[in-house]
């Protein structure tokens, strides 16, 4: 790039170089410096070292695009690939787009983004995707290509990135591309593909890719390296330098794709396993959840106090440099954690009293009775060989899970939440419901019913072992692979032969890497949290599960 330029160190590549004019007018200015206050992970509770933040990440994957592009540009001229537009400005643009891919993330990392959504069922979306064309523009080719379905659209976050990225810095990406420069910027952070297909939208998609992929791209390799690195997590080790100088493009069914040459197959499954690694071990940590529940009941009483008609906590105004006031005399701008822990701590806000203090004070959190997915499995399947069973049982857990995540103001299953769920079933069964028929009443009934058992379930146990009735129970994923992923197979592997190059896809080369089938349609099982006495007593997990499981099966012999 030409101009002046600056040097940054980086734990992880060294010196990253940056020409003067992103410094000057991109990192040094307050939205983007915002993000030194936007934590990276969740995963300090587990890893107190991973403290790092969105910027230097930013920075990171900044770096990696710089490298991703310089490949992919002398691929295209090497290939002779013949485009309409400037393939110099576009990598760019690109560059840009990786620089500011976090522009607009929310506080604490992934806790925070359901936020920027609306909770209107199947209009989720709408009110970010108006904001993303009135930046973007209005072409007719981009307002086709944002999905209508709610789980196709991109991440909250990475839509309000784009958002803040041009409306903040809208004018250098003018610089490059007037007429669709915003719509490529928007689109490489959404991932947003051209479904037009022809050359240029399938090198443009080519970009794309490279920043926003379900397997391998700058964004994910920066924060597998760099999480990694930070937090002390030994995970495998990837090779980002030969997998990059391995990118090319190949035409695949008359069409250009992103492949890979064969010296990246092994680097491919690297970046699967640390994915993998990371997902099951941290991201499903139950500490690490608990956490995330605490910030989320936080954000979600502060949102229900501070939001109205016209404004939002979680918006493109809150996080600008102006800012918006809101009532209580309370005005927020450049939105990030600090503004949270603020609030967390000065306001004036009931609800937050209990959250507030198991936040800042750890003797005072709720412990998880099991520590992972295959604990808990060792536990429960010991007890039944009937599956089936097994299965009910979750369900019935992840139901009560549901519940009390929609309808209570903590989530805290006590004496208090059990007497007015009692209540609220006396007065469903007593009355007539408009608009639901008999069937889909008594069904709602033995819904409500099964909870009410879980609830008095662990009430019975708290009372037998001396315990506080105070329990919160939490969804988590069940894990499932990166190896079974149809992306992953997908991969396009170029191998040379004297003749021609040879293409081929990974599922078809590496045949020693399956993914278990998942052995029921559910994706989700539960963690229980439940308050130690004195702060230190454990309760003895198997004993736990075991009496939890044979009073809700005996309970229910017709069900389980």
């Amino acid at each position: 790039m030409s101009g002046e330029l600056k040097r940054l160190k980086d734990p992880l590549y060294g010196y990253i170089t940056i020409p003067e004019e992103y410094v000057n007018n991109i990192i040094d200015t307050a939205p983007f410096q915002r993000l030194r206050r936007v934590t990276q992970t969740s995963y300090a509770p587990l890893y107190p070292s991973s403290v790092h933040n969105r910027f230097v990440h930013s920075l990171g994957v900044y770096h990696l695009g710089c490298l991703a592009s310089e490949r992919i540009k002398a691929e295209i001229t090497k290939l002779e690939i013949k485009t309409r537009f400037c393939i110099e400005k576009y990598c760019k643009l690109f560059v840009l787009a990786c620089l500011l891919h976090d522009a607009g993330h929310s506080p604490f990392s992934h806790v925070g983004e359901k936020f920027f959504i609306d909770d209107e069922p199947g209009r989720e979306y709408e009110r970010l995707h108006k904001l993303l064309i009135n930046e973007a523009g209005s072409r007719k080719s981009f307002v086709k290509d944002i999905p209508k379905d709610s789980s196709r659209s991109a991440a909250p976050h990475e839509i309000m990135s784009a958002i803040i990225g041009i409306k903040e810095y809208g004018v250098m990406l003018d610089k490059l591309d007037e007429s669709e420069g915003r719509e490529f910027f928007a689109r490489c952070i959404t991932g947003y593909t051209y479904s037009n297909r022809d050359t240029d939208s399938d090198i443009k998609n080519c970009f794309i890719s490279l920043l926003n992929s379900k397997v391998i791209d700058v964004d994910k390799l920066d924060y597998l390296l760099r999480d990694a690195y930070i937090t002390g997590f030994d995970t495998i080790s990837i090779d980002y330098n030969r997998l990059i100088g391995s990118i090319t493009i190949a035409a695949e069914k008359e069409h250009y794709r992103i492949a890979y040459y064969k010296s990246a197959v092994s680097v491919i499954e690297n970046v699967v396993y640390a994915h993998d690694a990371e997902r099951k071990w941290i991201q499903n940590h139950p500490v690490v959840l608990y956490e995330a529940y605490i910030l989320r009941r936080v954000i979600d009483a502060l949102s229900g106090h501070l939001d109205s008609d016209d404004k939002k906590l979680f918006s493109s105004e809150a996080l600008s440099r102006k800012g918006q006031r809101f009532n209580h005399g309370i005005k927020i701008s450049l939105l990030c954690d600090d503004d949270i822990i603020f609030l967390m701590k000065n306001g004036d806000f009931r609800e937050l009293g209990a959250l507030s203090e198991e936040f800042f004070d750890r003797k005072t959190r709720r412990h998880p009775i099991w520590k992972s997915e295959s604990e808990y499995k060792a536990y429960i399947l010991d007890l039944d060989s009937d599956i089936s069973l097994v299965e009910d049982f979750e369900a019935i857990m992840t139901e009560t899970a549901k519940y009390l995540s929609k309808a209570t103001t903590d989530g805290v299953i006590d004496d208090a939440l059990i007497a007015k769920f009692e209540s609220e079933l006396k007065e469903i069964e007593s009355i007539d419901i408009p608009d639901i028929d008999e069937e889909s009443k008594e069904i709602q009934i033995k819904n409500k019913k099964l909870i009410l058992e879980v609830m008095k379930s662990l009430k019975a146990y708290s009372s037998d072992n001396g315990i506080e009735c105070s329990f919160v129970i939490l969804e988590a994923r069940q894990f499932t692979s990166g190896f079974g992923k149809p992306d992953f197979a997908n991969i396009n592997i170029v191998f040379r032969t004297s003749a021609e190059d040879k293409l081929a896809t990974v599922d078809k080369i590496v045949s020693s890497i399956q993914a278990k089938a998942k052995e029921n349609d559910r994706d989700t099982f539960f963690y229980i949290f439940y308050k130690r006495k004195n702060g230190s007593e454990k309760l003895d997990s198997k004993d736990f599960c075991e009496k939890l499981y044979m009073k809700i099966k005996n309970l229910h012999k017709d069900r389980i």
